[in-house]
C-alpha cells in the first residue's frame, strides 16, 4: 500500500515583516499541516520560523540555507510560495497533486522558458554575465559541465536563442551604448557568442519540488546563490538540472495570476481589499493571485 502524500508549505519572505507571519498562518493552518517561513534576519521565538541571510534578489538562497530546518523524510513535497502571493483556497495538501497534476516523483514550475526574454528584461545581461569560474567560489566541479546542462536543456526542446543589444540593454542611448561597451571589455559580455553557461528562466514566486529531487536542487539553489545568479534564472535552472520530471503551467486546467500593472490589479476591484472576501470569492480560473501587499489589506476577523 502507498504511503500518503505528505508536503510541507514553505514561504518566503524577501523583506522582514513580522506582522505577516500571523496572518499567513491563519490562511493556510486548515489547508496544510506543515508550514514553514523562510524570513531573512528573523530573531524571533517562532519554531517554524526559519532565519535566513541573503539578498531577496537570490532568494533561491534561502531556500538552501534553510533546508535542514524544514527538511523531513517524511514529506513527499515542498511547496514553495512568497508571503505576498494569494494561492487558490480550493489548494490544499490532499488534493495538490491532483490540482498540479503531480506524481510523488514529479516538480512543478510556472514555466520554463528559453533566453533571451523577450524584448528588453534587465535580467538578460544578468545571464550573459554569469560565469562558473569565479574567484573564491569552488562551484564548476559541483555542477554539471556545459556541454551536460546544455544536453539537458535541449532535452526538454528548450533552444538558446540569439541575443540582440534590445534584449540586453534596452534602446538605443548614449547610457546603453557605453554600458554596452563597458561589459564588453571588462567582462568579456559577447551578444554573438552568448550565455557562458546554459540556463533557462521562469517565474519564481512558487514552485513545488518533489523529495525525489529536493537534495540535488537544494544544492544548485546554494551555488547559484553564492554566485549572485538572478532569482527567476536560478531557480527554474536549478529545476531543469535536477529532474526530468517537471510539470508546468500550460499543462494545466487554470494558470497564475501576477498583477504587473493597473490593468491586471482590476481583477482585485470587487474584493475592497479585504481578504476574507478575496478568500471567499477567489478566481477559481486561478492557481495564485500575486502580489498581494498584506498590510493594505483588511485582515481582521481572518
Amino acid at each position: 500500500m502507498m504511503k500518503k502524500s505528505k508536503v510541507a508549505l514553505i514561504v518566503i519572505y524577501n523583506h522582514r515583516y513580522d506582522n505577516n507571519i500571523e496572518i499567513v498562518e491563519k490562511i493556510y493552518e486548515k489547508k496544510f499541516d506543515n508550514i514553514y517561513h523562510l524570513v531573512p534576519f528573523y530573531d524571533g521565538v517562532k519554531k517554524n520560523v526559519i532565519p535566513v541571510y541573503e539578498n531577496s534578489y537570490y532568494f533561491q538562497g534561502y531556500v538552501a540555507q534553510g533546508f535542514k530546518s524544514y527538511f523531513n523524510d517524511e514529506y513527499t513535497h515542498y511547496f514553495f510560495i512568497a508571503d505576498d502571493m494569494i494561492l487558490n483556497p480550493a489548494i490544499n495538501q490532499n488534493n495538490y497533486l491532483d490540482s498540479f497534476l503531480l506524481t510523488e516523483d514529479m516538480s512543478f514550475v510556472p514555466w520554463l522558458k528559453a533566453l533571451p526574454a523577450k524584448g528588453f528584461w534587465s535580467h538578460n545581461l544578468d545571464a550573459l554575465l554569469y560565469k562558473t569560474n569565479v574567484p573564491g567560489l569552488e562551484i564548476k566541479k559541483y555542477l554539471p559541465s556545459y556541454r551536460e546542462a546544455l544536453n539537458i536543456i535541449n532535452s526538454k526542446e528548450i533552444y538558446t536563442g540569439s541575443f540582440s543589444f534590445k534584449n540586453v540593454y534596452g534602446k538605443y542611448s548614449f547610457k546603453a551604448v557605453a554600458k554596452f561597451l563597458i561589459y564588453s571589455i571588462l567582462n568579456k559580455v559577447s551578444l554573438r557568442k552568448g550565455l557562458k553557461y546554459p540556463m533557462v528562466y521562469s517565474y519564481s514566486d512558487i514552485f513545488i519540488i518533489s523529495s525525489k529531487t529536493i537534495d540535488k536542487f537544494v544544492k544548485y539553489c546554494g551555488i547559484f546563490a553564492a554566485s549572485n545568479l538572478f532569482v527567476e534564472l536560478a531557480i527554474p535552472t536549478a529545476l531543469i538540472l535536477s529532474s526530468s520530471l517537471i510539470r508546468t503551467e500550460d499543462e494545466l486546467s487554470f494558470s497564475g495570476k501576477a498583477l504587473w500593472n493597473e490593468q491586471d490589479y482590476k481583477i482585485l476591484n470587487p474584493f475592497n481589499e479585504d481578504l476574507i472576501s478575496l478568500l471567499n470569492n477567489f478566481p477559481v480560473n486561478h492557481i495564485y493571485l500575486h502580489p498581494i501587499k498584506l498590510s493594505k489589506w483588511k485582515t481582521k476577523g481572518i
